[in-house]
């Protein structure tokens, strides 16, 4: 499901706001309520992480992207005082190495919940026949 985004959100806030939302679904159960009450919701929830997971390299991809051309424009520059840009330029490298093993990472997790979502698919095909499993504890 698709949603529009406002056009006052920035690239930062929406994924400030992604990780908050992933941090409250993963986050302790109160009352003691589980968060998670059918079997149906766990393969729903893994298949949900595979499709966050397989969108992140294409946004990492972009930052290093963005990274590249404001170098290239020669918009990154150091704070540092006669270093003729070169601190700026390591780190800019630096940062653009570390985005690209995030990337190629993050692709190798959303294959591992792709193929989780898989092996799950069947604890779901029952779940309208009855009621709820017994909740994990």
């Amino acid at each position: 499901m698709t949603r529009p985004v406002p056009p006052n959100l920035s690239v930062a806030h929406l994924a400030a706001e992604a990780a908050e939302l992933l941090r409250a679904a993963g986050s302790a159960p109160q009352g003691g309520r589980p968060v998670l009450l059918h079997t149906t919701e766990a393969a729903e929830t893994v298949g949900a992480l595979a499709g966050l997971t397989a969108r992140l390299p294409e946004l990492l991809d972009h930052v290093e992207a963005f990274l590249s051309s404001e170098q290239a424009a020669g918009r990154i520059a150091s704070a540092a005082a006669g270093d003729g840009g070169f601190e700026a330029a390591r780190t800019a490298r630096d940062a653009r190495e570390q985005l690209y093993e995030a990337s190629r990472t993050a692709a190798l997790l959303a294959e591992s919940l792709a193929a989780a979502t898989a092996i799950l698919a069947p604890l779901g095909a029952g779940r309208g026949s009855g009621g709820p499993t017994v909740p994990h504890v």
